[in-house]
């Protein structure tokens, strides 16, 4: 009867906690089946948006690839986006469970008797439980770093997402100029054939010689290799932005008119923009996210320092007597030594050790941002002076080929002129180029949009959540070692 009560009682509270377990679930990783996957979802959701675009059949007109498309594409299929969403979910799974008091142990065997003065039974059972209790707030500090880890994913994920929508302003922005580029060069290229064209029948009229020809084709050449370079550099731009909003580049091929904001002659002031990037500088929330972790981490660590309190009761059967003794043990690690020494010290450390890659962080972003602003300031004034340049280098050419058809001048002079105009265009097209990508860089050194997009929406960008200051000091009964 008493081994049968032990027993029971053992065997009752182990099987009462089976329940709770969680069983294993193979999900095993296909490459095949998920990069046919991948593939059809490129084009699944560029037809998806290019039939509600059109209200009719996917293919019933071109799509129209406006900024706006291009940002609810990246919110939708990108795939850094997911990912970071993904690591977030991992870390509100963990936030959403509250840390368990520790698991109680339960001891039992046999216990032998020997000796001439055992009686009865040779063996009698013998069993016990055992509970720690936390006597300090080490569950409650773990809770509250599970929290912020939580919240510095979710930063993160935020983060990313305003990175790489900056990025797609970026990439946007220079697949409509690399466009704009291709056509003013196919201009020049047109412009080149019929200045070719013309040397060839002044040559035939006896105006003009063979070397002033060969001049003209070679010329004609480098300006198609020129114009091929161009193409080859916007397939690049395409497959970048391919690859950050997740949606096959065939889908870029139609951009409204017109696809880019004017540029301001202006920019806001170094102040105004430094005030803008304190709050919005995407690497500078995830290091004030990962102070506030640092800081529930150390608060956890010294919370460690207080042992937790055990109670056991056990029973057993005396070998000589039909009688059950039950026990009652209380105790408490003493601290004597290990007082989470390293730990803390780690903890500490690695709380400076933030605050100085946040230093340097904002070091970064502050010579970054003086940078970006020189540089478009700098690209502004070169850009009108290239407009002026550009109109009188037009009526130049104008006038030398009337010449030159007049036998006025010779064709040599007339290829100076063209070339001139030639390299002023291509200088106007990449000093507009460098323009965005300074305005685009000081935007991405502040972290926020300056400029809106035709059609763009505020919405379209989520804001970084607010977190609590990091020189929060800690509650009395915390006090933090020397």
């Amino acid at each position: 009867m008493r081994r049968h009560f032990i027993a029971t009682s053992l065997i009752t509270l182990f099987g009462l906690s089976l329940p709770g377990c969680k069983s294993y679930q193979a999900r095993p990783l296909l490459p095949q089946e998920v990069v046919a996957g991948v593939e059809r979802a490129r084009h699944f959701m560029g037809e998806q948006d290019r039939g509600a675009e059109s209200g009719t059949a996917a293919h019933a007109r071109p799509p129209i690839f406006s900024f706006t498309q291009a940002t609810e594409l990246m919110a939708r299929n990108s795939p850094a986006i997911r990912q970071a969403q993904a690591e977030y979910d991992t870390a509100l799974a963990l936030a959403k469970v509250k840390t368990p008091l520790p698991n109680p142990a339960i001891e039992a065997g046999p216990k032998f008797g020997f000796g001439p003065d055992v009686m009865r039974r040779a063996v009698e059972p013998f069993g016990s439980i055992g509970f720690s209790i936390p006597t300090g707030k080490r569950l409650k500090r773990q809770d509250e770093l599970n929290r912020m880890s939580a919240e510095m994913a979710l930063v993160e994920a935020i983060a990313k997402h305003r990175e790489l929508y900056l990025d797609l302003r970026r990439l946007y922005s220079r697949l409509a100029l690399g466009r704009a580029r291709i056509a003013s060069r196919k201009g020049i290229v047109e412009s080149a054939a019929k200045s070719v064209s013309l040397t060839k029948r002044l040559g035939e009229a006896g105006q003009t010689t063979a070397l002033d020809l060969s001049l003209l084709e070679v010329e004609y050449a480098r300006i198609q290799t020129d114009s091929i370079s161009s193409e080859k550099e916007l397939l690049f731009i395409e497959g970048e932005l391919s690859e950050l909003i997740g949606v096959h580049s065939d889908y870029f091929q139609t951009l409204p008119d017109p696809a880019l904001p004017e540029m301001p002659g202006q920019i806001l002031s170094i102040k105004e923009l430094q005030e803008i990037l304190v709050k919005n500088h995407p690497e500078l929330a995830r290091l004030r996210a990962s102070y506030e972790v640092s800081e529930r981490q150390l608060r956890l660590e010294i919370a460690k320092q207080f042992p937790d309190f055990h109670i056991g009761p056990s029973a057993e059967g005396d070998i000589n007597d039909r009688k059950t003794i039950l026990g009652l043990t209380l105790g408490i690690d003493i601290p004597a030594f290990d007082r989470n020494q390293q730990n803390i010290a780690t903890s500490l450390k690695r709380r400076d050790e933030i605050r100085v890659k946040y230093e340097a962080a904002a070091n970064k972003a502050l010579a970054t941002l003086d940078r970006a602003w020189r540089s478009y300031n700098l690209s502004i004034e070169k850009l009108k002076l290239l407009k002026i340049v550009s109109e009188k280098a037009s009526a130049s050419v104008e006038l030398a080929r009337k010449s030159l058809e007049a036998g006025a001048t010779d064709a040599l002079r007339f290829l100076e002129t063209e070339r001139a105009q030639r390299a002023i265009l291509i200088d106007a097209i990449d000093t507009e180029l460098a323009v965005r990508e300074a305005w685009i860089e000081t935007e991405q050194a502040v972290g926020f949009p300056l400029l809106a997009f035709p059609g763009e929406r505020a919405e379209a960008l989520p804001p970084l959540p607010d977190m609590p200051s990091g020189s929060q000091s800690l509650p009395s009964e915390e006090k933090q070692p020397k």
